[in-house]
């Protein structure tokens, strides 16, 4: 009878259903964008290899500019 009241057991069993969602639902997000991704980094890393990168753009109070590596400087 003591044995039906122990609870020890219950939350671990628990915690290792939410583990098991959690890497399901990691493999299907790396398994739906990894390529994506993939393809991503590898295009970034060519461009910047062969010295074809173009300069960003960002939006500065509805304007565009240009940043480039010099605006950073010391």
């Amino acid at each position: 009878m003591n044995m039906l009241r122990k609870k020890s057991g219950q939350a671990m069993t628990e915690y290792v259903i939410i583990i098991c969602i959690v890497a399901v639902a990691v493999l299907l997000v790396v398994g739906v964008f990894g390529t994506n991704v993939r393809n991503l980094f590898k295009s970034a890393n060519t461009s910047l290899t062969e010295g074809q990168a173009k300069p960003a753009t960002m939006k500065d109070e509805g304007g565009t500019k240009e940043v480039r590596i010099s605006d950073f400087g010391d």
